[in-house]
């Protein structure tokens, strides 16, 4: 793995980490790949509201504008270092430190759990991308892998499409202009580069093989009509992580961006619920709860071991 200080972030125009101060519990969020912390901003400032200290980081490498289509020639094992600096650093001036982050952002969030164990409060995941297993991604994903034995392979950009992760018709109306004018938005890049997407598979398998060292009280947060991830992978951490307490979202008016589509507010409300309880033991039931403002429904499954 590389040392840090060999890492150097130049963030292009307007382009920076979004850090809110709160209280002395901090909430370290990573963003999807080639995004940026313009994603989580709905949900870092209902955090803060909240009383805690949000940092969502950009990443050498990793953030838009930063990745491969800016000529970053860094990987999994950078952006691994990266995050656990940023985790070790909001750790010195927090009394206790959770972790999440979106799609492939909660990918990393479980890495450094995994190696920060006995330092993380809790674990705040949506939308885990362990595996590309959605309703709209494109046939050829499937062939990806093969991508990383064709040189040539990793310069192709593929374009971002409708619905890009919202259900929401407006928010995805908005965001389409954004991409048609700028080339990005809130919601991510209008291109991925191969290359990007097979760094992201490097972080996936070391994220898989230190699932069982995550010990940290665990909320996963999964639409069930995720179009490029399904709740699969949700499932998957919650079978192999040792965590005592374990729950699972599954929001129902929602895809694949859960902190900018149209249950956002729940996504809040029970991150909020839950960075309050992860004190508390967990209890073996499957509960419904009833609806808010923009959800139609609710499931809730917390999961307990022993």
């Amino acid at each position: 793995m590389s040392d840090p200080k060999s890492i150097t972030v130049i963030p292009p125009l307007n382009l920076k980490s979004l850090r809110l101060d709160g209280g002395t519990h901090g909430v370290l969020l990573f963003h999807g790949l080639s995004s940026s912390p313009m994603e989580l901003q709905f949900v870092a400032r209902g955090l803060q509201r909240a009383g805690y200290s949000v940092v969502a980081p950009v990443i050498a490498g990793y953030t838009h504008g930063l990745s491969s289509e800016s000529g970053q020639n860094v990987g999994a094992n950078e952006w691994i270092v990266t995050a656990l600096r940023e985790f070790d650093a909001l750790a010195e001036r927090c009394e206790t430190v959770s972790v999440g982050g979106l799609c492939i952002g909660a990918v990393l969030s479980l890495r450094v759990a995994a190696l920060r164990t006995n330092r993380i409060s809790s674990v705040l995941a949506m939308s885990t991308a362990l595996h590309f297993d959605g309703w709209a991604n494109p046939w050829y994903t499937h062939f990806l892998r093969l991508a990383r034995y064709l040189p040539f392979a990793r310069r192709i950009a593929i374009s971002e499409g409708e619905p890009y992760g919202l259900k929401d018709t407006r928010m995805r109306a908005w965001v389409k202009r954004q991409m048609q004018v700028s080339g990005d938005s809130s919601a991510g890049a209008a291109v991925l580069m191969v290359d990007d997407l097979l760094k992201s598979r490097d972080l996936i398998a070391l994220a898989k093989s230190s699932l069982a060292q995550i010990t940290s009280p665990t909320l996963l947060i999964h639409a069930r009509e995720d179009e490029c991830a399904s709740p699969k992978s949700s499932y998957e951490v919650a079978s192999k992580v040792k965590a005592t307490r374990i729950e699972i979202l599954i929001l129902t008016n929602s895809y694949h961006m859960v902190s900018l589509d149209q249950e956002k507010n729940t996504v809040i409300s029970a991150m909020i619920r839950f960075l309050a309880d992860d004190a508390k033991p967990a209890v073996n039931k499957v509960s419904a709860v009833p609806p808010t403002q923009s959800s139609e429904s609710l499931q809730l499954a917390p999961l307990t071991r022993t």
